[in-house]
C-alpha cells in the first residue's frame, strides 16, 4: 500500500473517531433555552430627534431601500454651529469611491434639513439616529472621530 493511501486512511479514521466522540455528547449538556439562536442586536425604540441627538460624529450601521444598491458606508459630522460634513463610500458597479459633501443643517419639525433640501424624518434612540428619505432608510450610530 502506498504512503499516500495509508496517510489518507489515517486522516479519515481520525476524522471518524472525532465524529464518533462528538456523537457521544448528550444533547442535554446545553439547556433547552440556551439552544436557540438569539439575535445579538435588538431594535431600539426611536423617538423624534433633538439637536443634541444630531450634533456629533455618526457612522452608518444599516442602509435599506434603493440607497443600499450603491451606498456601502456613510459618515456624518454635525457641528453645533449648524455646519456639517459627510462622506459616503459609493459603489458604482465598477469601483468604489468616496463622495464628500459639506453644508449646513437644521432640525425642523418635519425632520433634518441638509442645505436647502426637503426635510428627512430624523429619529433617535440611545446612541443612534435614523434618517428616512424617499430613497431609503439610513441608520447611524454615534462614533468617535479619532
Amino acid at each position: 500500500m502506498s504512503r499516500a493511501v495509508s496517510s489518507s486512511r489515517r486522516r479519515l479514521a481520525g476524522f471518524a473517531a472525532c465524529m464518533a466522540m462528538a456523537a457521544c455528547i448528550p444533547s442535554n449538556v446545553v439547556a433547552p433555552t440556551e439552544r436557540m439562536v438569539v439575535e445579538s442586536e435588538s431594535v431600539p425604540t426611536f423617538v423624534p430627534a433633538t439637536a443634541a441627538d444630531v450634533v456629533g460624529f455618526h457612522e452608518s450601521i444599516d442602509i435599506q431601500g434603493d440607497a443600499a444598491v450603491s451606498l456601502r458606508k456613510v459618515y456624518y459630522l454635525f457641528s453645533d454651529d449648524g455646519s456639517y460634513t459627510g462622506a459616503a463610500l459609493v459603489d458604482d458597479g465598477e469601483r468604489r469611491t468616496f463622495q464628500t459633501l459639506t453644508g449646513t443643517w437644521k432640525l425642523a419639525p418635519e425632520g433634518l434639513v441638509l442645505d436647502d433640501q426637503p426635510a428627512a424624518p430624523c429619529d433617535a434612540a440611545p446612541g443612534q439616529l435614523r434618517l428616512t428619505a424617499p430613497t431609503g432608510v439610513l441608520r447611524l450610530r454615534r462614533a468617535k472621530a479619532e
